[in-house]
Parts: C-alpha cells; structure tokens; sequence
C-alpha cells in the first residue's frame, strides 16, 4: 500500500503559472539554521506535546453496517497521539452508541490493557433504524474536546420482513420512522465553503482557492461555476473534481469583491469569495513523486527574513530560511522521507517567529509491513474446518519477524462497503483533520496519481486541528479539567441553587452494591469533586450527599453525565431501501429468525411462550444477624415517600423508647438512657449487617431504605459489648424496580448507579469436530463468519486462526487491522468461497 505522488500535468502548470507571473528571480531557502526564533518554535511545540499528551482511539469494527438484533463486534485501540504508539496512561475507554438524534443508546466502560481492549454492543431488535453514532473517548481526551475524540457514522437498517411465526411488521414500521425524519433537513442548501491556499487572498499575487460544496448529509456534491467581479466580468470557472472539491487560480485585484456563481442542482447559488487582503504572503505546495515544492510569494509588506517549518504531530521534520525582497519567489525542494507518514503541516514564519501563512500537504512514505491472510483452501464446504495463515510482509510480500497486535473479521462480501474507515485512515488522516470525511479509505485503497490529487483537495479544505500557534507559541498550558483515569469513578460540582460553586463543601460517599464503602471529602475551589478506585464488571450503587462548610443542605448537587453531545442531528437514511442491500438485508432477517429459535453455543431449542405457576417462596434475608420477631421493625412501605428525608429522619417519633435531639452530623439518639453522638460510644449502627457510625445514617436517603430494625435490653446480646447501648440496624432495597436513580431529590442528595467496565462476550463459533456440539440446527453465520480481536503474530511474525464455515454459501470478505511493532498501523485483506 503506497501514494504514487507523479505530479499532474494540471497542478505544475499551475505552480508554473504562479512563477511566470512575479517579476524578479528565484531563490531557494538556505538549510536548516540554529537561532533564537527556530529554536523558540522548536520548544514550543516540544512543550505542548509534552503537557497535552494528546490521545487517540479507534474502534475496528466487524462490519461497516449493522441490521437491529445484531451485535457490533470492536476492539479498541487507544494511542499517542504523537507517535502513535499503544498508550499505557489510560486504563479507561468509554464507548457510546447515539441515535440520529444524538441520544445516548448504549454505553461501554472497556478497560484497557496497554492500550487495547475488545468489547460489543448487542443492538435490540426494537431499535430505530437510523445513521447512529459511534464515540470512543478518554477522560483526558476531554480536555481537548469531543472534536478529539473517535467517532464514525454507522447505518443501522431493519432487515427485510420473513413471514416466520414470531416475526414482526418492523421494516414498515421503519420505513415510517424514516418518512418522519426531518423533510427540513433534507431540503437544506448546499454548504459551500472557499479556502484560499495559505489562509488569505493576497492582491496582485496568482492565488491557489480551494473548494467544497457538500449535501445535508456532508456528502459532496459535483459543481462547476465561475467567479465574478463586483462589474460581472469573469476572471475564472472551476469544476469539482472529487466529491465535491476541486480548485482554481486566478489573481485578485485590490478593492475588488468577488463572488462564485455554481450550480450544485436545479438552481444556481452565489457566494462570495473572502475579501481580498492588500498584503500578505502565499504559500504554495505541490506533491511531487518523491519531493514536495513549495513557493512563496508577498506582495505589500516590507519583507524581511522568513523561516518555513514542516512538522508531523509534533515532531519538526523540516526547518529553513530565506530572506524575503521584492517580488522574488522563493523555493524549497523538501524531500519526503524527512517526515513520518501523516499530515503535514507546512508553516511560514516572520523574523520574530510570528505565523504568516499555513498549508497542509500528506506523508506516506511505502509502509514498512502488510498483513498477508492465506486461507489453506480455495473454497470450502459448509461447517468444513478453515485455517487462516496470518503473516506479517513486506511491501515487496516477504515474510517478516514483526510482532503485531491485531483483530480479524470474516464477513459476508454481499455487505462489504468500498472505501470505509481503516485504522490507517484514521490515525494518520483524519484523526488530525476537522469535520466529516466522506469515503476516507479511498485515498488508502486506490494508490494514482489522481488519487493524490484529491487527498490534497481535501487537505486545502479541511483544516488541521491538533493545535493553534498562537497558544502554542505563548507557551499556554492546555487546560486540564479532566485526569488520567485508570480507574472507574464519579466526577461532579456542588452548586447553589442560582449555579454558584460551593467550595469547600462537605461531600459524603455511600456504596451499599456491590460492595460497602463509605468515604468522604470536600469540593475544590470551584465545587468539582472526584470519587475514584472503582471496578469490576458489577454496576456500582452510591448514594452521594453534600453540606455547605456550615452543614447547610440546600444546595445542588450536580453529577458529571458525560461529555456533550453533538448538536446536528444525523442525516436520516433513504426512504427506500438501496437496491444492493435488498438481499443482504433478506438474509440477515433469516439468519436473526434462526438466531432466537436456536441457542448455537447449548443443545437447546427456544420454547414458545411458557406459563409457570407456584408459590412464592419466603427466603430469609442473609443480611439479618437477629430473628426478626425479636425486633422493633419499621418497613418504608408503611410509610408515606421519605423524599427528602435521612434514614435516622424515619425513626423519629416510631419507635418507643429512641429520642432524637438535633438533625443531620449533629444528631443525637438515646436509647434507653445511653446517648450516642457522632463519632462516640452508643448504638450500634449497622447498614446492610456492615458497621457504620451514626452520620452514615444521618446522611443516608430514605428513600433506599426497605427496612430498620431497632433492638433494645436482651435483644443486643448476640452483639456483645457492641451493642450495650442499643442496636439499629438498616437495610436497603435489593433489586426493587421502585428504587430509581430519579427518587432522589432531596437538596444535596444523589443516588447514582455507575456501570462497571464491560466484561465483554466471546464471539461464538460452533466446534464441529467435538461430539458435544449441536448440529441439529441451520447454522446460518452469514453478516459475520467469525471475529477474533486477539489475534497476535509470533517472534516470527506469523500465527494461524481456526474456525468452521457455516451452511451460509457465498463469498466472504477477510479483514484484519492492527498496531505492528513501534506504532505503525498495519493492513490486510483477502478472500474466501464457501460452495
């Protein structure tokens, strides 16, 4: 996989038509130098990679598309961003699925082991069909914003409808849910957007204008059009040449307004093009085959030293300078194989290291490795045994020793889609750039000189969005709202009721499941506090609670829900369903149709709707150290909703012989002549059979509470000295679908339920040589064969993967996708025929 970077015949007619037109001569910029204003440039982009510590993520997905009731297979793959290397500072991936509407649908809390993890999303049959989004972030990729974080577009259709016994009209209902969507959108103008090369149009100077006109759905679309002057004349036309980008020359004139005339439909559109500046500089690039040419040019200044850097994430690859005089043109021959594959980010410097013009132009130099995938037959017969040779190459297809990190999927090649996202696509394209990128493995998969072409269309279009210089060169420190999380835990800020932060607030921590845990701390100077060390795949129940300084409980407590989500709703899908997938989607309907009447991975068969019918059974709570017949107890269905209200607030005036005086810490309780104050002798305190001091009780809601027992006298013995003076004893409910997150509103009070991290499935394949395994059932793994996200090549850069066809007959697609040795992202692709 390489870019043939040939120079078009179009582009050097323009670079030479730039050149032919500035009178004076040419000159080159002298070799890298040593000085103050380098070296400042140097270190400002050192330090801030070195604070931000920039990460990225991808997901490598089985398929491009899904049909509801289906799984998405993924493993993630979490890196620097500046080397790209496995990142070893977060343990924690948080994985969404959001609908058209950008409503949350599915969450994923995925630990990572050096960076990796695998993991799914089980899809229900019920859902909408729609184009959802797919998010993968870190916490402190938060600090840069969620235009950092991974995201894709992914299209989720309702199959066909097969006429079975439990089979629903839901492609109807999905063809309506779609004719609901927003007409409005639809009918939304094109988006037209012109780009001068360099950042500015400079008068007098030939000035390279890019541009993109794209759909409702950030589609492009194909325009020709022409530019005008402010007296109508034309001084240019121009024609998209890829999904709706192109560009064109022309020399702007000072005091002139420019506008565009295209036609992207029906009726034509005029936009106008960007003032033109009196002076300024261009910057100008050309891809050659092996080289980059660059030409500066300024016009209305009075010129002076210049100094030109090209960096690739942080790493300054190319650095020279030139003394700017006149109308001269000043050129620089820069080999490619200076930089790493990636974006290049070309930046034309003044003396005093202050940012002129800007430009972006594509490293790719012939990878290193490939992944090979040989399966050892041409084709195969249903449920035959496959092996897969996996083996790490180079370009010219030797085997190497390379050790990889990689995840394999064998799909149907009915479903394939051309030029989807690839591990390469995203970390070294489009990670880096902002916006949608519309079919980002076309500029991967098609290797051409036209292919160049148009990567660098979309690179005068789509900015770089990594950093801005003049934070960088101010030495700004990024903003660190958000840590490193290697751990699971609950963020949130303790406000007012009118928003103002609460310093120094006095926050309480209570996990009753899965396990007993009581902390405490206090809010910061802006009122944020953090609970951390949580795991495990069980889901984590606290209750929150927090005070001002003085104990004052009315204040507002505010949990951290997650990052924003995008504001434009997603484009909706077409009202018919496209020709191509027709079949496709009739043979996932079957295939989900067997799935629920058949369980693949046990010998049985679903049953039909079953009544059964019995007595309850009275199971005694294990929590319970005493007979309940021996104590006072207060049930809170009893009671009037205790919102509001503490656990200790229940037993006020209900219990003989128990008196309260004072509220909240303060509280005290006497028992039978014993007073307890918090954090002195007294009753026992108990919640859920674990001990816990009064203030515990004090703060704990009641609205979790289901029970509290009260022993008095005798009834204590069974504790010992421990409850001499008295026992009290709470219990709160257990899996009560009345005990809600939304019961909780009591000032200052939160009950949350954190997920833990996703103890993820194991894709199933049916062993067809063992004796155990059911074979009385159409095995019709079709939309995806096989998915294995641990596959890992030995120190001789080869392993092998197994697994047994289906009864599914047809093509299907190979795909593996991984990290190799030192950060490079590797590919592999390949076939197979099951007759």
């Amino acid at each position: 996989m390489y870019f043939s970077t040939r120079l078009r015949p179009r582009r050097l007619v323009q670079l030479l038509a730039c050149l032919s037109l500035v009178a004076g001569g040419t000159v080159a910029f002298r070799p890298p130098v040593e000085d103050d204003v380098a070296r400042r440039i140097v270190e400002s982009v050192q330090r801030f990679y070195a604070a931000a510590l920039p990460e990225k993520a991808y997901l490598h997905i089985d398929k491009p598309w899904y049909v509801a009731g289906e799984t998405i297979w993924l493993k993630a793959y979490v890196v620097d961003a500046a080397l790209h290397r496995p990142d070893t500072l977060s343990k924690v991936l948080h994985v969404e699925l959001l609908n058209s509407s950008n409503k949350v649908v599915a969450r994923r809390n995925l630990l990572l082991e050096a960076g990796l993890a695998p993991g799914d999303i089980a899809l229900p049959d019920t859902l909408t069909a729609g184009n959802y989004t797919l998010r993968a972030y870190t916490a402190w990729m938060r600090n840069a914003g969620p235009d950092f974080f991974y995201s894709r577009r992914l299209a989720i259709w309702h199959p066909a409808k097969v006429e079975t016994p439990d089979s629903k009209p839901s492609a109807v209902r999905a063809r309506a849910a779609i004719a609901r969507s927003n007409a409005a959108v639809v009918a939304t103008p094109p988006d037209v957007q012109f780009f001068p090369e360099g950042g500015n149009l400079v008068a007098g100077l030939p000035n390279l204008v890019a541009f993109k006109v794209t759909d409702f759905a950030s589609h492009g679309i194909d325009v020709t059009g022409k530019i005008l002057d402010a007296q109508d004349q034309q001084v240019a036309t121009f024609s998209s040449s890829h999904l709706g980008m192109g560009s064109f020359t022309f020399t702007p004139v000072l005091g002139q307004r420019y506008r565009a005339v295209l036609a992207p439909a029906a009726v034509s559109m005029t936009v106008p093009l960007p003032a033109v500046q009196s002076s300024g500089y261009t910057l100008h690039v050309v891809t050659l085959g092996s080289d980059y040419l660059v030409a500066i040019q300024q016009r209305g200044t009075s010129g002076g030293p210049v100094l030109l850097t090209g960096q690739v994430r942080g790493t300054v690859a190319y650095m020279a300078r030139g003394q700017v005089t006149g109308s001269e043109t000043f050129t620089a021959r820069i080999p490619k194989s200076k930089f790493p594959n990636g974006i290049v980010h070309f930046t034309l410097f003044n003396g005093q290291g202050a940012p002129l013009a800007e430009r972006l132009a594509f490293a790719y130099n012939q990878p290193g490795y490939r992944v090979a995938l040989a399966p050892d037959q041409a084709s195969y017969s249903p449920r035959q045994l496959v092996r897969v040779r996996v083996s790490m190459v180079d370009a010219a297809g030797q085997r190497v020793p390379v050790p990889a990190n990689l995840s394999l999927a064998i799909t149907d090649s009915q479903g394939a889609v051309a030029n989807a996202e690839t591990i390469a696509s995203n970390l070294l394209l489009t990670s880096d750039l902002a916006g949608y990128v519309e079919n980002p493995g076309y500029y991967f998969q098609n290797p051409s000189p036209e292919t160049t072409q148009h990567l660098d269309a979309l690179l005068l279009t789509q900015g770089w969005r990594r950093f801005a210089w003049k934070n960088v060169l101010a030495g700004l420190t990024p903003e660190r709202e958000f840590g490193i999380e290697r751990s699971l835990g609950v963020r949130g800020q303790v406000t007012l009721a009118n928003g103002k932060p609460v310093p120094d607030s006095k926050i309480t921590w209570l996990v009753t499941k899965p396990q007993k845990q009581f902390l405490a701390t206090t809010t910061d100077a802006e009122g944020r506090f953090l609970f951390t060390g949580l795991g495990g795949c069980d889901t984590t129940r606290a209750t929150l609670q927090a005070r001002t300084p003085r104990d004052g409980k009315w204040v507002k407590l505010v949990i951290d829900s997650g990052p924003p989500v995008p504001r434009q709703a997603q484009p909706p899908l077409p009202m018919q369903v496209p020709a191509a997938l027709s079949d496709v989607l009739q043979s996932r309907q079957q295939q989900r149709a067997s799935e629920r009447k058949f369980r693949f991975d046990t010998t049985s068969v679903m049953l039909g709707n079953v009544t059964v019918k019995g007595a309850k059974k009275t199971v005694n709570d294990p929590r319970r150290l005493y007979p309940v017949g021996n104590a006072t107890v207060l049930k809170a269905s009893d009671y009037p909703p205790m919102a509001g209200l503490s656990a200790l607030d229940m037993l006020r005036g209900r219990v003989p012989g128990v008196a309260f005086s004072g509220s909240g810490p303060s509280a005290s309780v006497l028992i039978r002549g014993i007073t307890s104050l918090s954090g002195n002798s007294g009753p026992l305190c108990l919640l859920d059979g674990v001990p816990v001091d009064l203030e515990t009780l004090a703060y704990f809601p009641a609205v979790e509470v289901e029970t509290i027992e009260v022993l008095k006298g005798g009834q204590t013995a069974i504790f010992g000295s421990r409850g001499s003076g008295g026992v009290i004893a709470v219990y709160t409910k257990r899996g009560n679908p009345e005990s809600k997150a939304s019961d909780d509103p009591a000032p200052g009070v939160a009950v949350v339920r954190l997920p833990g991290f996703y103890c993820g499935r194991e894709f199933y394949v049916p062993r067809y040589d063992s004796p155990k395994t059911n074979r009385n059932f159409p095995d019709l793994r079709r939309a995806t064969l096989y998915w294995n996200p641990t596959v890992r090549t030995d120190a001789a850069g080869e392993t092998e993967v197994r697994f047994f066809a289906s009864d599914a007959k047809g093509g299907f697609q190979l795909s593996v996708e991984g990290m190799a040795e030192g950060g490079q992202p590797v590919l592999g692709q390949g076939t197979m025929q099951v007759k």
